[in-house]
């Protein structure tokens, strides 16, 4: 069995789930520093510094790392976890819209067609900001619980554990989804 590479050592950070952005960045920045091949580092070190900073910036990842390093092995059937089942068809019906708007704007043979095609992207862009900013404090709502869980034994809360992860795996690729698809619903 491969051995894992602790991202919370390789940046310097005691093994916890309860950091916030600006912990992480400071720590990156400053292992980064140290790492860089030009301050006499390696590009192998370096390497690991900024995927530990990736990992550890995604709460899901960061859980899901915790739990691993701690001998738990998360498996993700790709079943809706019940916290976020009702989620499910408000933002697929948001991204479903901005994929048909995007495709009948690639497709118009015409300047008209493609200014309807776009004033109807602008006109969804805020409901998918607000989708957004729903999934971000879910999210953050999640993620509070992270200072219980760093009290904790993983093996005691084990099973809660891998349902966030697979809560939180779904939230943050719906939010990066909606990201992509406001971004897509406003500029061609």
């Amino acid at each position: 069995m491969a051995t894992i590479s602790d991202h919370f050592e390789a940046l310097g950070i005691e093994r916890q789930l309860d950091l916030s952005p600006e912990t992480l960045r400071t720590h990156y920045d400053g292992r980064c520093q140290e790492a860089h091949p030009d301050a006499g580092g390696t590009a192998k070190g370096f390497d690991a510094v900024t995927e530990a900073y990736k990992s550890l910036t995604s709460p899901a990842r960061r859980l899901r790392h915790w739990l691993e390093l701690s001998g738990i092995t998360v498996v993700e059937d790709g079943s809706l976890p019940p916290a976020v089942e009702e989620r499910f068809d408000p933002i697929n019906e948001l991204l479903r819209a901005a994929s048909e708007i995007a495709e009948r704007h690639r497709e118009a043979r015409s300047t008209l067609v493609r200014s309807v095609a776009e004033a109807e992207g602008i006109a969804l862009q805020p409901r998918i900001a607000e989708a957004r900013g729903e999934l971000e404090n879910a999210i953050a709502e999640i993620v509070s619980g992270f200072k219980r869980f760093d009290q904790s034994e993983p093996c005691e809360i084990r099973e809660e554990a891998m349902e966030v992860v697979r809560s939180l795996s779904f939230l943050e690729r719906w939010e990066a989804q909606l990201r992509a698809a406001w971004a897509k619903a406003g500029c061609w």
